[in-house]
This record gives C-alpha cells, sequence and structure tokens, in this order.
C-alpha cells in the first residue's frame, strides 16, 4: 500500500507539470520556499520530491503545535525532515515555529536542533492584544520576553523572525508596533517576515511607508495576493489580485536575496483526495512569482 501510495503520488504531481521550468525562471537569487501547511499531510521524503519537480528551493517547514513536526518531537525527527529535503537539493529557509519566548517549553531544545541542522531563521507565533489592558503595558511586557529571547538567539546563532498579520487585534499588523518592540534589538537576532499581503490589507497605499521603517530587521519576505469584496480581504491566487507589482519592482532593485516563502491560504482543505487540484494550484502561483521576480 506504501509502495502504491508514493507510485500514485509521483504520478499526480508529474501529471500538474505542464513544461520544465526555463533556465532564467530556476536561476532567480532569492531562495523560494513553500509553506508546507498545505501539504503537509505528506510525508517528507514524498513532499521533498514533488516540491524539487515544482521548481522550489525548500520548504517553510511546520515545526508546532499542530504542524508536520510537534515541538515535542522536534529534537527527533527533524534531521529525518532535513535529510529527506537534502536528497533532492532542498533546505529550510525558514522554520514556523509555536514559540512566543525563550522559557516556553520546549523552546531552546527546538532552536537548538534547528541550528545543529543548520536551520537558520525560525518564526515565531502569532500574538494579539488584550482588549481589557493597555496597550503600551502589553507591548513592553512583549519587548521584555523578546529581549530575552534575542539573547537565546545570538547564543544559537540562529534567527527569529515575527510576521507582520492584519486584523484589529493582532501584534504586528500595525508595521509601528513592530517597530517599538524590535527598534533595540539586533535584526540578526530577531526580525521581521514581512508578508506584503498583510501589510497591503492594513495600509493599501501607505504600505511603502511601513516597508522603509521596518527594512532594516525584514530577514525574510512572505508573498500572497488577494482582493477586497467589499470590507473584507479575501485571499486569491498570485496575480489574481491586489498586491501591487511595484512592490516586486522593489524586490529586484534590492541588492539583497532574502528568502522569499509562498504562501498559498486561497488553497482550502488540501487533503490526499484533492492532491492534484493543489498540486497545480501551488505550481501556478509559483510560476506566477517568478515572472514578477524576473
Amino acid at each position: 500500500m506504501k509502495a502504491n501510495r508514493r507510485s500514485f503520488l509521483q504520478t499526480t504531481a508529474l501529471a500538474c507539470l505542464t513544461g520544465n521550468l526555463s533556465a532564467a525562471e530556476k536561476k532567480l537569487r532569492w531562495p523560494i520556499a513553500l509553506f508546507e501547511k498545505t501539504l503537509q499531510f505528506l510525508p517528507y521524503p514524498e513532499l521533498a520530491e514533488i516540491l524539487a519537480d515544482l521548481g522550489f528551493d525548500g520548504i517553510e517547514a511546520t515545526v508546532r503545535n499542530k504542524g508536520h513536526i510537534e515541538p515535542a518531537h522536534a529534537v527527533d525527527k527533524l534531521p529525518a525532515c532535513v535529510a529527506a529535503l537534502k536528497k533532492h537539493g532542498l533546505t529550510i529557509p525558514v522554520m514556523a515555529t509555536s514559540i512566543s519566548r525563550a522559557d516556553q517549553k520546549h523552546t531552546e531544545t527546538t532552536l537548538r536542533a534547528a541550528a545543529k541542522l543548520g536551520i537558520k531563521t525560525y518564526r515565531l507565533a502569532g500574538q494579539g492584544y488584550d482588549a481589557k489592558k493597555p496597550i503600551l503595558r502589553q507591548l513592553d511586557e512583549i519587548k521584555r520576553a523578546w529581549h530575552d529571547l534575542a539573547a537565546m538567539n545570538k547564543e544559537l546563532g540562529i534567527t527569529g523572525i515575527y510576521q507582520n498579520h492584519a486584523g484589529s487585534r493582532n501584534i504586528g499588523g500595525q508595521i509601528w508596533d513592530l517597530h517599538h518592540l524590535l527598534k533595540d534589538i539586533n535584526p540578526n537576532q530577531l526580525g521581521v517576515a514581512y508578508d506584503i499581503r498583510h501589510a497591503m490589507v492594513e495600509g493599501s497605499s501607505a504600505w511603502p511607508i511601513s516597508l522603509r521603517l521596518i527594512k532594516p530587521w525584514i530577514r525574510a519576505w512572505y508573498v500572497k495576493d488577494f482582493k477586497f469584496v467589499g470590507a473584507k480581504a479575501q485571499n486569491v491566487p498570485m496575480g489574481e489580485g491586489i498586491v501591487a507589482k511595484s512592490f516586486y519592482s522593489g524586490l529586484q532593485k534590492d541588492p539583497g536575496a532574502l528568502p522569499i516563502s509562498l504562501h498559498t491560504p486561497h488553497i482550502r482543505g488540501s487533503k490526499p483526495e484533492t492532491i492534484k487540484t493543489t498540486i497545480a494550484a501551488i505550481r501556478r502561483d509559483l510560476k506566477v512569482l517568478k515572472s514578477l521576480l524576473s
């Protein structure tokens, strides 16, 4: 049964390819990873084979609660994950975690294991405001926790990044609160995963200002697309929404080559029986992304 399932997945993945990517598409200077949430039901050997065929450079691995690897099993399972990816020339540019504090259970063991395996960057868990508490007091509490976490990151040689996420209760929805939290922290210890979709939801015309503000702390780019339906932001496939093309033009002018993580929240209900359509949608998003960058 395992062999038949593997054969099915291989055949399905190849069926979703409509031709090899051009040499120009393959040689972009940014390492492009897939946030694996939509395919984390797959064993890593099969996932690695599929994503290598599609043209990715790696994955944003979910090592978190309800992720591909639970935090309690990170030490034991991360090496096998890295080995499976390496066989197909893939890496983990970013690791998504449930980490918020240095003294949190599994934080140090997970980060030590990741650093030992050459994983250089991990994403912190999102945090929200408590409507019953003063805003600045909450930020000051988080700032103290982040200073401790930054110290641990320095010791281990790993960088934590926090994603800006739109929403009235989300810390980091407004980039200015991230600047308040990070302005006294070395960005190589704690920085930002800049998400253009969420930045545009919160500031559809003002996002270039907040980008300039937080740019020194950016250590990864998160990309996806959306459109407004009434007052609500709706996720759509890459290129079908309103994410500004000028954002990608700016990346082309940027001398850096920070990792890019492709997120696909418009794909819902991904499971083994819908893998063909899921892979086809991911492949299309990657092709559009590469055309925007090239």
